[in-house]
């Protein structure tokens, strides 16, 4: 892994993750929500719980194809993945000890 790309993993926020979703959106309209957070996950780094849990919170289904989601919508998920992710971090054990 070179500097570039750790420094990108350090910074990953919500922004980042909309702009992953929105390129995803444009390219592969019809791949399914899911799928796409999925990728997204692997791509950014970000918890796939936290993902689950931000479907689940803003009632969508992830079933439902990608290209169907408006702006607004996708700045909704990637907040709320992004503010999950947080939460999820601040309470790991790991992050307790140190």
């Amino acid at each position: 892994m070179n500097f570039r790309n750790t420094i990108r993993l350090q910074k990953v926020d919500s922004d980042c993750i909309l702009q992953d979703l929105t390129d995803r959106q444009h390219l592969r309209p019809h791949q399914t929500l899911g799928q796409a957070l999925e990728a997204a996950s692997e791509s950014l780094g970000f918890c796939p719980r936290a993902a689950e849990t931000a479907i689940s919170w803003l009632h969508l289904d992830p079933a439902s194809t990608l290209g169907r989601l408006r702006r607004s919508q996708l700045a909704q998920l990637a907040n709320s993945i992004h503010r999950f992710w947080q939460q999820a971090l601040a309470m790991s054990p790991q992050s307790q000890t140190a």
